[in-house]
């Protein structure tokens, strides 16, 4: 098995500052849907950055980028899911399936079916590591506002722990981390009233940020990790325990 990547959501803030990151001699297969441009940018600075296009909602385009996988790498040694929807707050009276359904099927499906794809290929290998994007809103109480973000997380959270019981023999190392809020793009769609006063409320005094992030994400990457399995990490700031 060759040293290998696949990050799902990796044209996102912490997705495009993990891949500057990580060893340019690994091959890296970055998932993304709409936004291309920096991926781009970074392919045209390392040819081992294979970028592979997907709708994760539509679930032949999410098979079609599993079998690509399978093509370019067979297995590969790690798996990093970092897709989700932009946070958007909406009241219950508000909220509709849809929007359930939306953070179910980018969150939660695509990383059953990529898992059940290869984890048990990972198992026949016996090693492999997997890092799951969650939230501290799955810690303490959750904001308002929004139930259909918070309940997919904690979805995600129970499978977490799921596979990670099923696969602990299998020398796969399964984790998980939760960091408060991070200044990125996927806040778009919440005031900027509610960042300040996240931040202005945090005992930091700010919200976190990407380079607090990712760190985390290479440590469960790492060797250094291989006694970590079915874990999951706040990244708060002191903020949740």
């Amino acid at each position: 098995m060759i040293n290998s990547i696949l990050i799902i959501g990796a044209s996102s803030d912490i997705g495009i500052e993990l891949i500057k990151n990580i060893d340019k001699d690994c091959l890296i297969i970055a998932h993304y849907n709409s936004s291309y441009g920096e991926l781009k940018r970074l392919k045209s600075q390392n040819n081992n950055i294979i970028p592979i296009k997907a709708n994760l909602m539509i679930e032949s385009e999410l098979n079609n980028l599993i079998e690509k996988v399978v093509k370019k790498i067979g297995v590969p040694e790690k798996i990093v899911h970092l897709a989700a929807t932009p946070v958007k707050q909406i009241r219950f009276n508000d909220v509709n399936w849809n929007n359930f359904e939306a953070d179910i099927l980018i969150s939660l499906k695509s990383l059953v079916l990529i898992l059940r794809k290869f984890l048990p290929l990972m198992a026949a290998e016996k090693k492999g590591k997997v890092v799951i994007m969650l939230s501290s809103y799955v810690l303490g109480v959750p904001p308002i506002a929004l139930s259909h973000y918070t309940t997919t997380k904690y979805a995600l959270l129970g499978f977490m722990k799921s596979i990670a019981s099923e696969y602990k023999e299998k020398n796969i190392q399964i984790n998980a981390i939760s960091p408060s809020l991070i200044e990125t793009k996927f806040l778009e769609n919440i005031h900027e009233r509610s960042v300040e006063l996240s931040a202005y409320n945090h005992p930091l005094k700010r919200n976190a940020k990407v380079s607090d992030i990712v760190p985390v994400i290479e440590l469960l990457l790492s060797k250094d990790s291989n006694y970590m399995n079915g874990t999951n990490i706040p990244i708060t700031g002191g903020s949740v325990f």
